[in-house]
């Protein structure tokens, strides 16, 4: 298997002898300008100290069947925010009504998993912005929504593939709709 590893910021040389060590890695590569690491024939029975390592100096992994090409699959589905973009609409949009810090303290207790219903987590942030002008949407978006470092990269990577693309949000459809006219998505699913 290869073991992919990525972060918003270039992987330091001093992750490269442990994480080389923890995979059983004989061949590294390093892309997108130092974000991302491929190792590899990486031994998958060191999952759980990989898991251990990555987290621990916030780093994403994945491992990837040598294998596999893009055009082997027909959908890239991915999330939006703070995935496909570098922000959280919602908490954002709390900021124009100076509440963002208590709107992102119910967000990341439900990205903790302390919250278990979505439902509830997103009403109670929503009721937090009542009387909110809605030109603060628009703000949001020309103001601080930026893409995620590799997010055009990636897309165009998916289309010369073959793969249609979809977008999906927990958050609201003024912003899926206008990321999919922006980047040229084929399908989003977001909250009306």
């Amino acid at each position: 298997m290869n073991l992919v590893i990525q972060s918003l910021d270039p992987i330091a040389d001093t992750h490269l002898k442990p994480l080389t060590a923890l995979a059983c890695s004989q061949q590294t590569e390093r892309a997108d300008a130092g974000r991302v690491l491929r190792l590899r024939g990486a031994d998958t029975l060191q999952r759980p100290d990989i898991d251990t390592y990555c987290r621990a100096h916030r780093l994403d992994y994945a491992f990837i069947d040598p294998t596999l090409r893009l055009s082997n699959f027909g959908l890239l589905a991915m999330d939006m925010d703070s995935t496909l973009i570098t922000i959280e609409c919602i908490d954002e949009i709390a900021d124009f009504c100076g509440l963002k810090t208590e709107v992102a303290a119910i967000t990341e207790e439900s990205m903790r998993g302390e919250i278990k219903d979505f439902n509830e987590s997103l009403a109670r942030r929503v009721a937090m912005l009542k009387g909110l002008d809605a030109s603060a949407l628009e703000r949001v978006y020309e103001e601080r929504l930026r893409l995620s470092p590799g997010a055009k990269t990636m897309l165009a990577g998916a289309k010369a593939a073959g793969l249609k693309t979809l977008l999906v949000s927990g958050g609201f459809t003024f912003f899926t709709e206008k990321l999919q006219a922006r980047l040229g998505l084929d399908f989003t699913q977001a909250i009306d």
